[in-house]
């Protein structure tokens, strides 16, 4: 009996201390964030998604106001004990401001509450402010090693500068409500500053907007530059306004510009600026269509990366261009080369001179001195055509020895007033090593030739490789051009081309 009664005392004793650890267990819940301020397009101030990083020993779920519920969406919406991501989706705000909370309820009755606070449609967005550090630096510092920056804005989160300019607390801002201590400084001769990436997520309309001054006089638009760009190298100039532009010391410069809606979801900024400029307070602010200021349009293209603008591959060029046999000539193959510049030979049918004048390529007139007709059409034995430029040596012609256009238009699918960059690609081959082996592509827009030389250093003759040449800043009315120089007396240059094609990087 005694040994039953000491069983069942032990038993009590145990279920007692059960219950009492049972009590003396604390259920918890919290989240690294409970108050968070949304702006109108549902992002918050690091210009990301809402993330919460919520944290239980117990299960908890999830939930909201049923209103609340039409405007946020979150996920998961339940998890056991540990730390846990929660990803909270905001939606844009049309209306007024509002306000909704999360509620991570457990099964013992503890709960967390997240606010969140979303601006209403009349917020301005700020996509980026910088005040460059209220602490003024001792001496002047490069930007590369300053690491006191004061960045904001919802879209600044991935923001970096590039150039070499410097910080300095030397002659601070004294414009009403400048955030003093530190400015930039334009500290050389000539120099080049790079913001960005900035998120404007498909957004339309800027203000931008900074404190500036010229230590060498008064800030003159001319020499202090702006340009904005959607890839940090492609670049457009757009103006800005000065409050004081005839008087010196610091004064404030507001520049409206504006994109095509949706064309862009990030932008960069340059300024280029000669010694002695200072700037502060930079601030990116949505602008307005109704904006009473001069808005500038930075126009970029709608086109994605990769759009083909131009392909050709020379095929349409056939045994019918022949005025002529000769089967010596490499890749002819017994057919023969026609003049470009005397395609109404007799020898060519009516049909290939038509074909001609409807794929558009050209070549010009002779130029005194410069021989430019040096220009064939060639076929192979296969049927498959292709260009010829150049000649055999000749004494005392220097300079252009061949040259013909691409069709006007390649790049019309580009944006009305857009300027972008394109990867002009060409198949070159060569007639024999001994050739001069020097090509020129230029792109000629609103009649400024950007010409780019191209060595054609192949190792086997009569073997087409393939050669890519990148053109920045080009139009829809860039025209395309390509020849071949003679470098010394007597030397002799033949180039053969095909498969063109220009495509958007």
């Amino acid at each position: 009996m005694k040994k039953i009664f000491n069983i069942i005392i032990a038993a009590l004793a145990l279920a007692t201390l059960s219950c009492q650890t049972e009590q003396e267990i604390e259920y918890q819940v919290s989240s690294d964030r409970v108050n968070i301020q949304a702006n109108r397009r549902g992002i918050d101030s690091n210009g990301g998604q809402i993330v919460l990083n919520v944290t239980s020993n117990t299960y908890w779920i999830l939930n909201i106001d049923q209103q609340a519920a039409e405007w946020i969406e979150f996920t998961p919406k339940a998890a056991p004990a540990g730390t846990t991501e929660v990803f909270v989706t905001v939606a844009e705000n049309s209306d007024v401001a509002r306000t909704a909370t999360l509620y991570f309820d457990t099964q013992t009755g503890v709960k967390e509450e997240v606010v969140i606070n979303q601006t209403g449609a009349e917020e301005q967005l700020s996509y980026f402010c910088e005040t460059f550090g209220e602490q003024g630096v001792g001496e002047d510092t490069n930007i590369n090693r300053f690491d006191s920056w004061q960045t904001s804005g919802f879209g600044s989160n991935l923001t970096t500068y590039d150039g070499d300019v410097l910080i300095t607390s030397e002659n601070p801002a004294t414009v009403e409500g400048s955030s003093g201590g530190n400015s930039l400084y334009f500290g050389n001769e000539n120099n080049e500053l790079i913001i960005g990436p900035i998120g404007i997520y498909g957004d339309e309309f800027f203000r931008f907007t900074f404190n500036i001054d010229n230590r060498n006089g008064v800030v003159s638009p001319s020499e202090f530059l702006m340009y904005a760009g959607d890839n940090g190298k492609d670049w457009f100039p757009f103006s800005y306004t000065i409050e004081n532009p005839q008087s010196e010391g610091w004064t404030k410069v507001n520049a409206n510009f504006s994109l095509k809606k949706n064309i862009a979801t990030e932008i960069y900024l340059k300024i280029v600026s000669p010694q002695g400029y200072q700037i502060d307070d930079i601030a990116i602010l949505q602008g307005y269509a109704e904006d009473s200021a001069p808005i500038a349009r930075v126009s970029m293209d709608s086109n994605p990366i990769g759009t083909v603008f131009f392909e050709d591959d020379l095929n349409w060029i056939t045994p019918d261009f022949a005025d002529t046999m000769d089967g010596t000539l490499p890749f002819a193959g017994g057919y023969s080369v026609c003049n470009m510049n005397q395609l109404n030979v007799a020898g060519v049918p009516e049909s290939s001179r038509q074909l001609w004048a409807e794929k558009g390529y050209t070549t010009p007139v002779d130029h005194g001195e410069r021989t430019w007709n040096y220009a064939y059409v060639e076929v192979d034995d296969k049927g498959d055509g292709h260009f010829r430029i150049g000649r055999a040596s000749q004494s005392n012609a220097r300079n252009h020895t061949g040259c013909f256009y691409l069709p006007k238009g390649v790049l019309s699918k580009i944006d009305p007033d857009a300027s972008i960059s394109v990867m002009f690609s060409v198949d070159m081959g060569r007639y024999n090593i001994a050739d001069c082996n020097l090509v020129y592509i230029t792109a000629i827009t609103n009649g400024i030739e950007n010409e780019q030389e191209v060595a054609v250093a192949m190792d086997v003759v009569k073997t087409f490789g393939t050669f890519d040449v990148r053109f920045d800043n080009v139009t829809r009315d860039t025209e395309f051009s390509i020849k071949t120089k003679v470098q010394t007396d007597a030397s002799s240059i033949r180039i053969y081309f095909d498969n063109f094609k220009i495509t958007k990087l």
